[in-house]
C-alpha cells in the first residue's frame, strides 16, 4: 500500500510544473515593499478620443503572481479624479480594463493595494500616462517630410548642375 502511494506521488510530481503568467510587454514597473506592480497600455501610446486597454499585473518581488489582491484604481487628470474602481479583487495577479481618454495630456493612475499580508497598510503605486492628441503625429511627420523634400530638391539641383 505504501509503495503504491509513493509511486502515485512520484508520478504526480513528475507532471507538476511551475506556472506563472508572463510579465506585461512594454510595461512600466514599480516596486514597493514586497510587491512589483506593472502597467501597460494597448496601444502603447494612448490617443485621446480612442479606447485604450489598460493592463495591470501584481506580483511578489520574486516574480510570483499574487492571487485575490484587493486594489482600488483611480485615474486623475489635473488633480481631478475622473474614474475610480474598486476595491477590485485582482484574480491571479492580472486585471485589465478599457478607458477612452477625452483629452490629450498627462494622466495619473493610482493603484491603492491593501497590504493585508505584510504591513497592514495601503500601498499606493503611481503611474503617469501621456495621452497624445489625434493629430500629434503631425508634429513629427510634417517636419520629417519637409526635411526629406528639401533634401531631395537640393540633391536634384546639384545633380542637374553636374
Amino acid at each position: 500500500m505504501k509503495i503504491l502511494f509513493v509511486l502515485a506521488v512520484t508520478v504526480m510530481l513528475l507532471f507538476v510544473q511551475y506556472a506563472a503568467a508572463d510579465p506585461l510587454m512594454n510595461a512600466t514597473r514599480q516596486r514597493i515593499g514586497n510587491y512589483d506592480f506593472e502597467i501597460a497600455t494597448d496601444p502603447v501610446q494612448p490617443v485621446s478620443g480612442k479606447t485604450t486597454k489598460i493592463m495591470l499585473r501584481i506580483a511578489s518581488v520574486n516574480g510570483d503572481d499574487l492571487v485575490d489582491v484587493p486594489v482600488v484604481i483611480r485615474l486623475v487628470k489635473d488633480g481631478t479624479e475622473l474614474k475610480s474602481m474598486g476595491p477590485i479583487i485582482v484574480p491571479y495577479g492580472h486585471y485589465a480594463f478599457e478607458h477612452a481618454f477625452e483629452k490629450e495630456g498627462r494622466y495619473v493612475l493610482y493603484a491603492d493595494l491593501e497590504d493585508y499580508g505584510y504591513s497592514g497598510e495601503t500601498l499606493t503605486f503611481t503611474f503617469f500616462l501621456n495621452v497624445a492628441g489625434p493629430n500629434d503625429f503631425l508634429y513629427v511627420a510634417l517636419p520629417a517630410v519637409g526635411a526629406a523634400v528639401a533634401g531631395a530638391v537640393v540633391f536634384i539641383k546639384k545633380r542637374n548642375r553636374a
